[in-house]
């Protein structure tokens, strides 16, 4: 286990909120690895990293098979459960947990250090899935320019294969395919 009360003073010192999220869920992480946990960053938190900031969001989304021992930790180390979220004012931070299992591919997930803890993030791929059922599903036009984004700022290392067989099985295909060709014409346009 880490040294708790180190962690909420680089927490409280950090201006930068996705920076103070990130370090919060790289502490975490290495609190649950003793019970065999690790959750994973998805949401708006997972787009807001994967779009270099662009995207802007207040709470993180985690997927942890074991809620319940995130709970327990949480509610030791000062934060209290409103509704869905626990919420710990000082550091500003919100958590939720929406799932227990991830919808993507777990072999998928990434790691980045951030200073010296590990966070899992669900894959690009499996974002812009998410992105795209939004958009088709919800009809979220907010929804369909993120996962335009995330094609465009990627495009070079997405599982093209992949994303077609999942978007496929999800009847969102058409509109990736959509989102493709218009990035590939913003591209040429630049040239």
């Amino acid at each position: 286990m880490t040294e708790t009360g180190n962690i909420w003073q680089r927490l409280l010192s950090t201006q930068d909120s996705l920076k103070r999220r990130l370090l919060f869920i790289g502490w975490l992480t290495a609190e649950l690895k003793a019970y065999g946990i690790e959750p994973i960053l998805v949401g708006g938190n997972a787009l807001e990293f994967y779009t270099l900031g662009a995207y802007a969001t207040a709470d993180i989304d985690l997927v942890c098979p074991q809620p319940e021992q995130i709970g327990e930790l949480l509610q030791g180390e000062g934060f209290q459960q409103e509704g869905r979220h626990w919420y710990r004012p000082d550091i500003d931070i919100a958590v939720e947990i929406p799932a227990t299992s991830l919808a993507g591919s777990y072999q998928r997930v990434e790691t980045v250090m951030v200073e010296e803890f590990v966070v899992h993030l669900i894959s690009k791929e499996d974002l812009i899935i998410d992105r795209l059922n939004a958009c088709v599903h919800w009809h979220s036009e907010e929804d369909c320019r993120w996962a335009k984004e995330l094609i465009l700022l990627y495009q070079q290392e997405l599982d093209w294969e992949y994303l077609g067989e999942r978007t496929k099985a999800e009847a969102t295909f058409g509109k990736l395919k959509e989102l493709r060709q218009e990035v590939e014409e913003l591209s040429d346009d630049r040239l």
